[in-house]
């Protein structure tokens, strides 16, 4: 049994049940740890000052984070999240057929699907007809139109590696500045995995290094096994603290200010 067979039929149900395992301790210690305080009596606020409430706890990090470092915001934010690892993970046309796969509801999405190619997306914008196809939609139609020369596969990973490059040095450059002593795997095996999965997968779109079956079953067999890693590590690394501290903390930030009524 190959890389590719190990990642797809025996890593997958380990993967969801060790994540499982980790999110349900993660928000247990969150839960029954968390310092209660007394609540403060509700106080009547319109819809429309709530609503800005919440917007305003999230642009006030958002606002914090670009003073803090305008360099970092734009690569972490900007490269590495918004234009990087997110539209790849939940729109690229193959996560797409993967998700629906394992969740059908998700095919909903479908008409969305950004292309893998910076070819097939060129051929949106310039190619004088649409080609002549049994398939139920054409081969190069898409709902983005000629966004796709910017919004494809090829490019969204390019910005993503540089994003998660830069991010990792960074973290490399503060920590020796700090203290070597001071440095653990842990901070960085998060980012090396994620840089890992982006190169990958890459490469296996691609089909390189070469375009023999066992190369590119290797190269996917990497790419979803270190997936599989991340995922498994997700609840215990300082990912953890951005995804469910950030939005969850956002989301109560609101609550209470709701409930004294500011």
């Amino acid at each position: 049994m190959g890389l590719y067979e190990f990642a797809i039929y025996d890593m997958f149900t380990p993967t969801i049940a060790i994540f499982a395992f980790g999110m349900v301790y993660r928000l247990s210690r969150y839960l029954f740890l968390y310092k209660r305080t007394a609540q403060p009596v509700w106080r009547r606020t319109s819809f429309v000052h709530r609503i800005y409430i919440l917007i305003d706890a999230f642009l006030h990090a958002i606002v914090a984070a670009i003073k803090r470092s305008k360099v970092t915001f734009v690569t972490g934010i900007f490269l590495l999240h918004l234009f990087g690892v997110i539209p790849i993970l939940f729109l690229l046309s193959h996560h797409i057929a993967w998700w629906s796969y394992y969740f059908p509801p998700y095919s909903i999405l479908r008409p969305f699907a950004i292309p893998t190619s910076s070819t097939s997306s060129t051929l949106t914008v310039t190619a004088p007809f649409t080609p002549v196809t049994d398939m139920s939609n054409g081969f190069v139609n898409t709902i983005w139109g000629p966004l796709t020369i910017i919004l494809n596969g090829d490019v969204l990973a390019i910005l993503a590696i540089f994003g998660t490059t830069f991010k990792l040095l960074e973290r490399i450059v503060k920590k020796v500045k700090e203290r070597l002593d001071r440095i653990r795997v842990g901070d960085f095996v998060a980012l090396v995995l994620l840089l890992v999965i982006l190169i990958s997968g890459y490469l296996a779109t691609h089909h390189l290094p070469s375009n023999e079956i066992e190369t590119y079953k290797l190269m996917l067999g990497i790419h979803i096994l270190m997936a599989e890693l991340l995922v498994i590590l997700l609840p215990f690394t300082k990912f953890f603290h951005f995804v469910f501290g950030f939005w969850y903390g956002k989301l109560h930030e609101a609550y209470d200010l709701w409930r004294r009524g500011l």
